[in-house]
């Protein structure tokens, strides 16, 4: 059974150092006595304790006799020395010496120090066994007591060496854990806890212990140390390809480092492994308009439709059509927009493809998938692949042969489905001299003769017009009647209004006085001009009929059929026309023009008559021969 010994109280009071008490209750004192100049007597107050916390006290008194014989002198009666721990059994702490005058000197301890020894005759303290404070942390100080004795002259004296034991930094901090190896989501939240660490020196002196986190560039700021807690400092990506590359693994190294000097350190290895988690959806980033000519043939790749992801793998994405598309099919992995059928601009214009995008591979929950759906919108491309259509494709037109060289006789009613910019040429013989081409619009060169014993043109004319896109091209004819006229007064072709419906809304009208007074004064203006306008008319038939009359005497004579079916001009002034058919004379033109406003020719005796398109009436133009049948 153990028991605790302590010196509580010494008299004299100024020797309570002097004294020590060991385990044993053995009383050593670290100073010679000296009987002449000292205290002759010692009283020691002792407490005994037990491990149940018992005890009793007791007094030792001491007592110093007079020796006569003079004490052995050392040359260094007390010594402090330091020697560090580990230095092994035999390593030399300290020498004592008497003095040198007194011979045969032997040198012993006072009591038994079990880790040190002392030679016989050269005083030399050596360690027992290699010193470590670890194992013993007691001897970080011991006091030897360090007798010498003189066997020939009966002389002895005490010498006192201080050994402190240093302790060396031999062993790096212990750390539990040793590694650090985790698997966590990639949504781990920051701030979150990854697991503690704790660090210990068992070097005797070295018990501070700083924590240092190195992180690589991958991992570099997601993660700090926290009173020993590691934790997430930023989001634990798996979405870069820097951490796809080290196998989706964060590392970082803890490094624990003494107070000793030189420091020793200790590394803990942090592998931090995250896993996947779908967070972001799909995304179709190019092209969203594609142009496509209208001419692309079935099975054409129209484009490659790229998607991509923020989750990696970025390019884990199957395509497909939502809700199908007759014209349209798409590659689900490579993108590939094929054209099914044959696409028509002048149908539609524009087609919209709704593509739909579902990830996968993207989280450890394999049904966990997103899915987006982006329109694509396809342009059709015009291509000229349609001939120009001319409705009608056949025109009648009757004119006047006054009517002025470069005036529109009749424009062609072409259409082209693509869009393109039409161009029309006559193409049939000798008319292209004789009437041309204002774009749609045909007209005639120069003005029609039908002068007396002069030039006297047809009547009749078939024109065919080619009109041209400039890749197709079709044709349209026209038909001109041309009604002889020698007046230089142009005439316009014969046109139908169509009617007109008129809605007549009535309502109450309180004009002001001023606008009444100012009504009255226009109304009487107009009909001043239309007097007047009547007036001038008037005078122009006359003057014009007069001209007529004296023109009389020189009208062509008519020629006539007589009994044997030959032709003979008459007195009345008739004359044939180069064609072959009776020209009238110039009162009866006229009388014709004023009542008559249409020419056409009977289908059936293939006569040509005049006729007004009010009233109905008709004239016939020529004579019909032996074989017409009425």
């Amino acid at each position: 059974m153990g028991y605790y010994f302590e010196i509580s109280q010494a008299l004299p009071v100024s020797t309570i150092r002097r004294f020590q008490i060991d385990g044993r209750g053995r009383i050593t004192s670290n100073q010679t006595f000296d009987y002449q100049n000292g205290p002759r007597e010692f009283s020691l107050s002792v407490v005994v304790r037990d491990r149940q916390a018992s005890n009793c006290s007791g007094t030792v008194r001491i007592k110093v006799l007079k020796v006569y014989t003079q004490p052995l002198d050392f040359l260094l009666p007390v010594q402090n020395v330091s020697l560090l721990e580990n230095q092994g059994a035999g390593a030399a702490v300290a020498t004592v010496r008497a003095d040198p005058s007194v011979s045969a000197v032997f040198y012993t301890f006072v009591k038994l120090y079990p880790p040190y020894k002392i030679g016989r005759e050269d005083g030399v303290i050596r360690t027992a066994y290699n010193l470590d404070l670890e194992a013993d942390a007691t001897l970080t100080q011991t006091v030897l007591l360090v007798r010498a004795l003189s066997v020939l002259e009966d002389r002895s004296g005490t010498a006192t060496v201080t050994v402190n034991v240093l302790d060396v930094n031999e062993h790096p901090p212990f750390c539990s854990p040793s590694v650090i190896i985790l698997t966590v989501p990639e949504t781990t939240e920051v701030g979150r806890s990854l697991g503690s660490i704790t660090c210990l020196d068992i070097d005797v002196t070295n018990h501070s212990i700083s924590l240092t986190l190195i992180e690589n560039d991958v991992s570099r700021f997601r993660f700090r140390l926290r009173d020993g807690q590691l934790q997430v400092n930023s989001s634990l990506d798996y979405d870069i390809e820097g951490v796809a590359a080290n196998h989706f693994q964060y590392e970082a190294t803890i490094l624990a480092t003494d107070s000793g000097s030189p420091a020793l350190s200790t590394e803990v290895q942090v592998l931090i492994t995250v896993t996947p988690v779908n967070e972001f959806d799909p995304q179709v980033v190019s092209p969203l308009v594609l142009p496509v000519p209208e001419d692309s043939q079935r099975g054409t790749v129209v484009a490659v439709v790229e998607a991509v992801d923020q989750d990696w793998p970025f390019h884990a994405i199957r395509l497909s059509i939502a809700e199908g598309h007759a014209l349209f099919s798409i590659d689900p992995i490579g993108g590939q927009l094929y054209l099914r059928s044959e696409l028509d601009f002048e149908e539609k214009h524009f087609h919209t493809v709704k593509v739909q995008a579902v990830d996968f591979d993207q989280d450890v929950d394999r049904t966990n998938q997103r899915t987006s759906v982006t329109d694509i919108t396809i342009q059709v491309q015009n291509v000229n692949d349609n001939a120009p259509v001319c409705d009608p494709v056949s025109y009648e037109s009757t004119i006047f042969s006054t009517l002025a060289a470069g005036v529109g006789i009749i424009t062609l009613t072409c259409t082209d489905a693509d869009g393109d910019a039409l161009t029309a040429t006559i193409t049939n013989g000798a008319v292209v001299d004789r009437f041309q081409m204002n774009g749609l619009t045909l007209s005639s060169r120069n003005v029609f003769s039908f002068v007396p014993d002069g030039v006297y043109d047809d009547t009749w004319y078939e024109v065919t017009v080619r009109v041209s896109d400039g890749k197709f091209s079709t044709d349209a004819v026209v038909y001109i009647t041309v009604v002889p006229w020698s007046t230089t007064k142009p005439t316009t072709p014969t046109t139908t209004k169509a009617p007109r419906v008129v809605t007549v809304l009535r309502g109450v009208w309180a004009p002001e006085p001023w606008f009444v007074a100012v009504l009255t004064l226009t109304g009487a203006l107009l009909l001043l001009t239309v007097g007047l306008l009547t007036w001038a008319m008037c005078t122009r038939n006359s003057t014009w009929e007069k001209e007529e009359q004296s023109l009389s005497p020189h009208r062509d004579s008519v020629q006539k059929k007589d009994g044997m079916g030959n032709h003979t001009a008459s007195d009345e002034g008739e004359k044939m026309s180069l064609d072959g058919s009776v020209s009238l004379s110039r009162v009866e033109i006229h009388e014709d023009v004023t009542r008559f406003n249409g020419k056409a020719q009977d289908p059936v005796s293939g006569r040509s008559y005049l006729f007004n398109s009010v009233t109905g009436e008709r004239r016939w133009l020529d004579t019909p021969t032996a074989d017409t049948h009425v």
